[in-house]
């Protein structure tokens, strides 16, 4: 009986939760659903795409790690790899089988596996930025660069006959 008197005396102060409580904190839980939703998938969109500077990072890690050399020698490349790669794109014959690349790739962008609407351009120029020679040519392959538009590069330090050279790759 006391139980039915303490409720009964209850004031306005300590009630249960209101209609408009209740709906202040639904409408804080969507707005914290919708801004989770919203940013989730940016979260993981740099590493869904061949888009922007990891691209050509990759590329360069790819070209002086492995592909114009033996990949247990990092950063040094073989002559004649080196030679028939930029050969093998500039006039289209193909490359020594035992080159660690396609052989058969006519184009820098054929060769990376990039969507059509992507170019590369790789070159191999001195330290202090000058084109580097090969025989028959500069060590240049690739459409030139475009002005048009964003140009993502990345370089690395290789050694070539014993020589210091960078390697450069501009993507856009």
């Amino acid at each position: 009986m006391r139980r039915r008197a303490d409720r009964e005396q209850r004031t306005e102060s300590e009630r249960a939760q209101t209609t408009i409580d209740f709906a202040i904190g639904i409408g804080l839980f969507l707005v914290v659903v919708a801004a989770v939703l919203a940013f989730v998938p940016t979260i993981f969109a740099p590493f869904e795409s061949t888009d922007g500077p990891q691209t050509a990072d990759r590329i360069a890690t790819s070209l002086s790690t492995d592909r114009l050399g033996d990949p247990a020698k990092p950063y040094t490349v073989n002559e004649t790899c080196t030679n028939a790669f930029f050969v093998q794109l500039d006039n289209g014959t193909n490359a020594p089988a035992t080159c660690q690349f396609d052989v058969t790739a006519e184009t820098t962008s054929e060769l990376f596996a990039l969507s059509g609407t992507r170019a590369v351009n790789v070159s191999i120029r001195t330290l202090d930025g000058a084109a580097a020679t090969r025989p028959g040519g500069e060590y240049v392959a690739g459409p030139p660069v475009s002005d048009v538009g964003s140009v993502n590069a990345a370089q690395r330090i290789i050694s070539l006959d014993g020589e210091t050279y960078r390697l450069l790759v501009r993507v856009w």
